[in-house]
């Protein structure tokens, strides 16, 4: 099975997500409202015995709840070979640091470390070979962008199912945050 981490955005911004999935002169695959998420970390192809050690290091996660914070539309993995177009979250120290131990406790049971830094997003949709002046007017049309904060209230592991039209998600267990003020 593969399987990552993540974090899920509320009903409400996902509403917003969808309205922003209308750009008629991309060729893009939209990700479903329900599929909306912010990976945290990318586990892969696992069995079930290692999935059950996955499992049973992420329950010891302790930590708050992190702020995540949207700051506009971006294009992955850059803007001059967009493949991905996202939400982008600012890396606060809180996301970041939750990052860090959700990794930290997955490593522990044999996940290799990553090899990239952690860049906060939520995919809206994957790109097919698009011209790129119309991944940027898709990006400067929606420049004024606000969408509001939100606080990740639990850590989910899902199952990652590969089909023709994107990836489907199940939820496989959750470990709760702690809710902090400010």
């Amino acid at each position: 099975m593969r399987l990552f981490t993540a974090l899920d955005p509320p009903d409400a911004l996902r509403d917003a997500l969808v309205l922003l999935q209308s750009a008629d002169a991309l060729p893009v695959r939209w990700t479903g409202r329900e599929q909306f998420h912010v990976t945290l970390r990318f586990i892969g192809e696992v069995d079930a015995s290692q999935a059950r050690r996955f499992d049973a290091a992420l329950r010891s996660l302790e930590g708050p709840a992190p702020r995540c914070v949207p700051y506009g539309l971006d294009a992955l993995p850059s803007r001059r070979s967009p493949r991905v177009l996202a939400v982008g979250l600012k890396r606060t120290d809180a996301l970041v640091a939750l990052h860090k131990a959700v990794s930290s406790a997955l490593e522990t049971e044999g996940l290799p470390p990553e090899d990239s830094d952690y860049r906060p997003r939520i995919t809206l949709g994957r790109l097919d070979a698009p011209p790129p002046d119309a991944v940027h007017a898709y990006l400067r049309d929606h420049v004024r962008l606000s969408l509001p904060a939100f606080r990740g209230e639990r850590v989910v592991l899902y199952k990652s199912t590969p089909t023709p039209d994107g990836a489907l998600h199940a939820p496989q267990a959750t470990y709760p945050l702690v809710h902090t003020p400010g």
